[in-house]
């Protein structure tokens, strides 16, 4: 039995570690920290990430502070990735490569000099500086330029390989780029691209590619939706979220998720209203075909929203509560048999 606990509690840790992904955030106690140092054209003192006002033509050494907190020698990877926006509506900075949005005329890696990722080794108990450098273009530009330096120690292997599964714990960090010529904010704006039926995760919904096309960052967006079929006022799917952000020049695909709704082939309208800081709001009624060939493939690889059948719970738990008090009094007998049992051996 003891055995038995214990491969229950290995089991529920294997689980628990296993779920575990890349952070892009300041954790604690991933042994090594992160900082920047602030150069002079450092516009914001109240920020500590780079935010910086250039020049045209202005190129500048940037650097990073690596302090490695661990008993051991580590290796860092470190580089200087373009802002995006990702499906969830939160700014990226953790892909070295995105797809970048074709508004984009100036980014992050048009203006640094590393292009791909360095590596560096920082002794125990020790701190390193790294520099990237970027160079403005000659030309003025507008808005702003976003991105940041990425920082990720290199895997290394915290739990024993057992039966060909190892375990391994990534954290990075990430201290923001800006650049930007003026102090004149340029306004975000949004564009309702293509819209359809798509999939992520085996489970269906419609897909509606919004776009930020100018070099404006777009904060405390709301997105309130509804999907009618074409020329009637019955909403068969709705959506609504909140507190998301769009990164300069990007764009993300906001999804309506089906639920236990399953849409037929056909032509729909999408009606959507967003909001964000600033004041802006924007308004689009779109109209989008699900056609049948669609409709198949996305049954053939679609999760279905679990029906729970709770019957089988009560059940399970009363047979749970039969074998208890079957236990209980089987004791309870036997008990009173063996005390029956002295007490004719004391006569």
């Amino acid at each position: 039995m003891k055995r038995y606990w214990q491969w229950i509690l290995a089991l529920g840790a294997l689980l628990t570690f296993a779920g575990w992904h890349t952070t892009t955030a300041h954790a604690e106690g991933v042994g090594y920290t992160v900082s920047a140092k602030l150069p002079k054209n450092q516009d914001d003192k109240n920020v500590t990430y780079f935010a910086l006002r250039v020049k045209p033509n202005q190129q500048e050494k940037l650097g990073v502070v690596i302090s490695n907190q661990s008993k051991k020698s580590a290796t860092f990877q470190y580089g200087v990735n373009q802002a995006i926006t990702n499906n969830n509506g939160v700014i990226d900075y953790s892909n070295s490569n995105p797809k970048l949005d074709s508004s984009l005329k100036v980014g992050i890696k048009d203006v640094f000099n590393e292009q791909k990722l360095q590596k560096v080794t920082v002794p125990a108990k020790t701190s390193k500086t790294v520099y990237v450098t970027y160079k403005m273009p000659s030309k003025k530009i507008d808005g702003m330029i976003l991105g940041g330096v990425y920082v990720k120690k290199m895997a290394g292997k915290e739990a024993k390989a057992k039966k060909g599964v190892t375990i391994t714990n990534q954290f990075a960090y990430v201290i923001g780029v800006r650049l930007r010529e003026s102090s004149v904010d340029v306004a975000p704006d949004m564009k309702l691209n293509e819209v359809r039926a798509g999939q992520i995760n085996a489970y269906n919904q419609v897909e509606a590619n919004l776009q930020n096309p100018r070099p404006g960052l777009m904060s405390q967006l709301k997105v309130k939706t509804k999907v009618t079929e074409v020329g009637k006022t019955k909403v068969v799917l709705q959506n609504e979220k909140s507190n998301m952000a769009m990164a300069p020049n990007s764009n993300f695909n906001y999804a309506i998720p089906w639920g236990d709704t399953q849409l037929k082939a056909g032509t729909y309208t999408l009606t959507l209203d967003a909001t964000a800081k600033g004041g802006y709001h924007w308004h689009f009624v779109k109209n989008f075909t699900v056609t049948q060939k669609q409709i198949n493939s996305l049954k053939n690889k679609i999760n279905t929203p679990q029906q729970h059948n709770y019957l089988w719970w009560f059940v399970a738990g009363g047979i749970l509560i039969i074998l208890l008090l079957a236990i209980i009094i089987y004791l309870l007998l036997k008990r009173k048999r063996n005390d029956d049992d002295d007490k004719q051996e004391s006569k």
